[in-house]
């Protein structure tokens, strides 16, 4: 399960950095390959192409190029690149010395020339899949596939508070407060950084912030709207969830209540259960555990409520990153 698990957190990355996913296999693992194509297309949202799907062109190919290439021919007019992902089904996996699957060791090859992940669903350790590729389990190919899309299908995500995680707060009398005004929002200097190794570990990267000034008029919408756009054209995030409502609004939204999270999680079909909430306050430690999320909490030793029960306290967005990177 574990080998299962990795590779759906490999398909899940190659899918937010908008990858296509290629499935190779021949004989019984050609049938697989196709029913995977729709699974992975369906349920998991991912670009999957089979040469299998196309009989003209494969057996075109075949009389005209030879079997041996036919699947590196496909690859290499489906323009394979550095961020698309190789998915291989066989049972031994190919040996070009024993002319096994040599279609397959060929296509292997091409991938790992153009830089694009291989993956295998094999039975064998000693075959060239196995040794070229990422997570390699045996075949039940068709159990396999399905516990990768349950597993690929709902999104892992880092659900981050926005002041005093991404950026700077300002400081009264050991409290902190939203930036007013635009000359005074600027990120932390790790910020990029962090979210970047987030994002590419596989983690939607949604912002959840509460921002009463708006409410009390004491900030323009346009002013924090403008905060936000300059916020996303510096870092990877994938939403921005904001709360305008005052301290005193019975809303659903304001945290700690968690339904800026679940209103994320709906969009983008994320399971709260695999994901993680980064905040510097009480109320973002309970809205992640009302929504079942892990949680992290960054002290920056304020004056206000420490929370009870968050999962792991850290001292920066920096440590928050490397606890999502080593306990995802």
């Amino acid at each position: 399960m574990a080998a299962i698990e990795r590779l759906a957190g490999e398909l899940a990355a190659l899918r937010d950095r908008d990858g296509r996913l290629f499935l190779l296999g021949v004989g019984g693992s050609a049938g697989n390959c196709s029913h995977a194509v729709n699974d992975f297309r369906k349920l998991c949202g991912i670009e999957a192409y089979s040469p299998i799907d196309n009989v003209s062109e494969l057996t075109a190919r075949t009389n005209d190029e030879g079997w041996d290439t036919v699947f590196a021919g496909w690859l290499e007019v489906s323009r394979l690149s550095p961020k698309d992902g190789l998915l291989i089904f066989s049972v031994g996996g190919g040996d070009a010395e024993r002319n096994i699957s040599v279609n397959l060791v060929r296509a292997i090859d091409l991938a790992r020339e153009r830089g694009a992940k291989v993956f295998g669903v094999v039975g064998r350790s000693t075959g060239y899949t196995a040794r070229h590729g990422l997570p390699r389990f045996p075949p039940g190919s068709a159990d396999a596939t399905h516990q990768m899309v349950s597993a690929g299908s709902a999104a892992r995500a880092v659900f981050l508070d926005r002041d005093g995680v991404l950026t700077v707060p300002q400081f009264r009398d050991g409290r902190s407060f939203a930036p007013r005004c635009l000359e005074d929002f600027r990120l932390y200097e790790n910020a990029a950084e962090a979210t970047a190794q987030m994002k590419a570990a596989g983690f939607r990267l949604i912002v959840v912030t509460n921002q009463p000034d708006v409410g009390y008029g004491r900030t323009p919408l346009d002013t924090v709207e403008e905060m936000h756009r300059r916020l996303t054209a510096l870092l990877p995030v994938d939403a921005i969830e904001a709360c305008y409502h005052r301290h005193d609004a019975d809303c659903d939204c304001r945290k700690p209540k968690a339904g800026m999270l679940h209103r994320a999680a709906a969009q983008f079909g994320i399971d709260c259960t695999r994901s993680f909430m980064i905040g510097d306050r009480a109320s973002d430690v309970k809205a992640g555990r009302a929504a079942g999320c892990r949680t992290i909490f960054i002290d920056l030793d304020y004056r206000d409520e420490h929370p009870a029960g968050a999962d792991f306290v850290v001292k920066s967005l920096v440590e928050a990153a490397d606890v999502v990177l080593r306990e995802a």
